[in-house]
């Protein structure tokens, strides 16, 4: 007479600790591609102020091609693309670069006399304007808390502050002020739309514009 003998249970496997989750991927394009975007996004913008000058000349959309809120607009564009905020700052930078490398070439090419006083006064303001605009851009698409909605109210305040202090006060023309203002409540509603920080933008929007005045301000001392 055999015995029987049971079957080994199964012991089950102790739950594997899956560790904690993988970080999210950070939005963005690489930074070589961010970089080589701005450099051409501001040679483009460069030489075609200088075309744009010559064919608005005269009208009320002339200032848009003679003055810093356009040109700062490349700059905010590129420093969206980027992953991390130190390409959005270089990103801006360059492309403030090219666009002032791009159009006094294009006006010396087209015969425009180009002074050193004048180039001078674009890099300053490149170099000051570009790395802030770009890491704004970045801001822009990614912020979130209190930093919400702060990017875009930079760029919006920067015309606000322009039409207000440069064409309003100083030059006077009324029409370029009109414009750019216009241009300023536009983006406001186009930014805004963007993750819905239209509310988080305009409590933003009276400083970001206060800033903006008080340097736009300090630029025409200096230059007077």
């Amino acid at each position: 007479m055999s015995t029987a003998v049971p079957a080994p249970r199964a012991v089950p496997a102790p739950p594997v600790d899956p560790g904690p989750p993988a970080p999210a991927p950070v939005p963005g394009r690489p930074a070589p591609a961010v970089l080589a975007a701005a450099v051409g996004a501001g040679l483009a913008v460069g030489a075609l102020t200088s075309f744009g000058q010559t064919l608005l000349g005269g009208t009320w959309f002339a200032g848009l091609a003679n003055a810093v809120s356009p040109w700062l607009v490349a700059s905010f564009l590129v420093g969206a693309l980027a992953r991390r905020g130190w390409v959005a700052a270089l990103a801006g930078l360059l492309a403030c670069a090219g666009e002032v490398a791009g159009y006094y070439l294009v006006a010396d090419l087209r015969g425009f006399a180009v002074g050193a006083a004048s180039v001078a006064v674009w890099v300053v303001a490149g170099v000051v304007g570009g790395p802030v605009f770009g890491w704004a851009g970045r801001l822009w698409r990614t912020a979130a808390g209190p930093w919400r909605g702060l990017g875009p109210a930079l760029l919006a305040g920067c015309w606000l502050a322009e039409a207000v202090v440069t064409y309003a006060v100083m030059l006077r023309y009324g029409d370029d002020a009109a414009v750019f203002a216009v241009v300023a409540a536009l983006l406001v509603v186009l930014l805004g739309r963007v993750g819905g920080q239209t509310g988080a933008l305009l409590r933003w929007l009276p400083a970001a514009a206060v800033v903006g005045a008080a340097g736009f301000a300090a630029v025409h001392v200096a230059l007077t």
